[in-house]
């Protein structure tokens, strides 16, 4: 129970909505979902009504003047795209981002969406989950995916993480495909696609997709092996060979999906497309939208063609496109108008007839949320990391005191779990769990209720990467998301999208290879505007040279709050917030080669070791194993293993008959 409810009983006062709720705020000022205490006190009528009553369901018709007011308060900027680039006068350049700005009708209140024609059915469904007031993206964007006036526009989003870009683009795509559907049981062909670049994030975005169409008829399926989108393809997953990713449940017969939106990596789905006779994909003139979920991704070299291919296979003329993500670099930018503009000539598509190309820009672009403590802590060696973990994870009594000094020392943070460690390869985090899986003691183990058996403790610390099959990736996942995992150790594969709303902190035990990675790694805490998050980066004398683009991110999110000194100042939770001037004036400056090097390949002493390299780099990347272990001990363990694996050997070829290099050579000359 509420204590102020309980308190204001005997005092004959009445106790108001304002004073039961603390108003929470967006990811630049305000937060889209209710509070829990605010859920638990109040039902679903109360929500209804006050749903309802808002703006008496009346989309509010601003004034220009009223609109730039707006934006400027939620940092919106609005641009039409071809407008911008066809300007070729660069002395007033100014003038012209200026004069292709633009100032559509906002929305202030979701139960505005009335007077945009919006399903009912979809409405009740946002009431359900609490959704009150939109964020800035959705006030921004889904005004623009759902005009009153014209048609729809191709739109390209860069909002901050955790800001609500998925409800951004669920709720306008639901409601277009309500209005076209017919019979709420029966389901055509796919009509909308959403690519995402991991598993993980499409079984989230079909999650909150299939919560917003519950009972509006449209439905909303993640494509697994055996599904297929054509008659033509009777085999499909040809080049798939990683068994582990497939789902238990999954069924290798050829199936024609049945559902109006598709959820799928770029890979499964291009092979779904593509007959074994050819290497063209089949087209796609059924899809009337392509979204575009981390964008920058899916548009990166390592995704391009299989995205490019699958955009290029969407021939209806009536296609949208929209691309959404925290990071979208000018070369995205430029990719994309260069594809929309290529794919309406291919298509006889005249300039004029063409849908406008918007760009929408939420806060400042390619930067941190501000509502987010950031801490670079120099570690020196990779043993200093270690340390500076374990303290994180077993503080010391002084470091959680509640008394001034503790809270300010700028050298021993504290960060409650749960929280996530990133690491750069899949290698360093298996090495890493091995260190630190028994730090924290499982919970007791206790009995089922039949009292036959004995169920086995969940650890507090889980390891989560690609290598893993997809029911154990699930599982943890799901272990994590309901607190039973307090740390979990992970590559880059958690760090897009994802949304863990419990997330107190994270720990870059490597430093990220770009400083998107890192905008996108501690956006995995502070997310729809909560307050307290923490992102502790450990970075090592290897590390200064790659440091200059993490600094810059840092002091540009510690200006955007403003309240943090220009020496690195102390925040909250005994983190220091922001970078010390001195360190970003004296870091040095990454040139073109090195940014691309670092991107691709991370910190070379963390990559690795190969055949071709010398004694000095294996032992220079020796040093850089993560291990409490000394060299010697390391020695003579590889030895034993060694040792181990020879027996093992000899052993098979006895048994296949196969004479060994002792029987042949005369004796045992030892190990290499």
């Amino acid at each position: 129970m509420d204590s102020l409810r309980l308190l204001s009983r005997g005092s004959g006062r009445r106790l108001t909505g304002k004073d039961s709720v603390c108003e929470d705020k967006r990811p630049s000022a305000g937060s889209q979902q209710a509070s829990d205490s605010e859920e638990s006190s109040t039902g679903k009528k109360r929500k209804r009504a006050e749903f309802e009553a808002d703006t008496n369901g009346k989309l509010d018709e601003c004034t220009i003047e009223k609109i730039r007011s707006i934006q400027k308060q939620q940092k919106i900027r609005i641009t039409n795209l071809r407008a911008l680039h066809k300007a070729h006068d660069t002395d007033n350049r100014k003038a012209q981002k200026e004069a292709s700005r633009l100032f559509p009708q906002p929305l202030q209140k979701f139960s505005a969406l009335r007077d945009l024609d919006v399903n009912h059915t979809l409405l009740s469904n946002l009431v359900e989950q609490g959704y009150r007031e939109p964020t800035e993206v959705q006030v921004a964007t889904i005004p623009l995916l759902m005009p009153r006036h014209g048609e729809e526009p191709d739109l390209l989003t860069v909002a901050p993480t955790g800001s609500g870009k998925t409800l951004a683009f669920l709720i306008p795509l639901i409601n277009k495909l309500s209005k076209t559907h017919q019979d709420k049981d029966a389901h055509g062909p796919v009509r909308a696609i959403i690519l995402a670049p991991t598993k993980e994030l499409v079984v989230q975005i079909v999650n909150e997709g299939r919560k917003l169409a519950a009972k509006t008829g449209i439905r909303v399926t993640a494509f697994k092996k055996g599904m297929r989108l054509h008659e033509d393809i009777l085999s499909v997953g040809q080049g798939i060979s990683d068994e582990s990713d497939v789902d238990e449940e999954t069924q290798y017969t050829s199936t024609i999906v049945k559902a109006d939106i598709l959820v799928s990596t770029p890979l499964s789905l291009l092979h779904a497309i593509t007959p074994t006779t050819s290497d063209d994909p089949l087209a796609l003139s059924n899809i009337q939208n392509l979204i575009l979920d981390e964008a920058d991704v899916l548009l990166d070299p390592l995704f391009r063609a299989q995205t490019l291919s699958i955009w290029s296979a969407c021939v209806n003329p009536e296609l949208r496109s929209s691309l959404w993500s925290a990071t979208i670099g000018s070369s995205i930018e430029e990719l994309t108008i260069s594809t929309v503009s290529s794919r309406h000539k291919s298509l006889g598509i005249k300039s004029k007839s063409a849908p406008l190309l918007l760009r929408c820009i939420i806060g400042l672009k390619d930067s941190s949320l501000p509502n987010i403590t950031h801490k670079l802590i120099y570690t020196s060696t990779e043993a200093g990391k270690l340390t500076g973990l374990r303290q994180l994870i077993r503080p010391s009594p002084s470091n959680t005191s509640t008394s001034s000094k503790a809270a300010t020392t700028p050298s021993a943070p504290f960060l409650r779990p749960p929280f996530l460690v990133f690491t750069q390869t899949i290698s360093r985090a298996e090495a890493l769990y091995n260190e630190l899986k028994y730090d924290i003691p499982p919970p007791s183990s206790f009995t089922t209720t039949a009292r036959t058996s004995t169920v086995e403790p969940i650890p507090r610390i889980a390891l989560l990467h690609s290598s893993l099959g997809a029911t154990a990736r699930s599982k943890i996942m799901q272990n994590f998301r309901l607190g039973k995992i307090w740390i979990l150790i992970t590559t880059d594969l958690l760090s897009r999208g994802i949304d863990f709303r419990g997330v107190n902190g994270v720990v870059n035990y490597d430093i990220p290879t770009t400083s998107a990675s890192y905008v996108h790694r501690a956006g995995r805490t502070g997310r729809a505007g909560r307050e307290g998050g923490v992102c502790v980066t450990f970075y090592t004398k290897d590390d200064v040279s790659y440091l200059r683009p993490i600094a810059t991110v840092i002091a540009k999110s510690q200006k955007t709050q403003g309240g943090a000194s220009p020496d690195g100042g102390d925040g909250t939770n005994g983190l220091g917030s922001g970078v010390p001037s001195w360190l970003l004036d004296a870091l040095p400056h990454l040139t073109k080669n090195k940014k691309k090097d670092l991107k691709e390949r991370g910190v070379d002493v963390r990559r690795g070791v190969k055949e071709s390299d010398d004694k000095k780099e294996r032992r220079r990347k020796g040093r850089n194993m993560i291990g409490t272990k000394s060299g010697y001990e390391k020695k003579v363990q590889d030895r034993r293993q060694g040792a181990i694996e020879g027996s093992r050997r000899r052993k098979e070829n006895h048994t296949n008959g196969v004479g060994t290099e002792e029987e042949h050579d005369g004796g045992f000359e030892g190990f290499d």
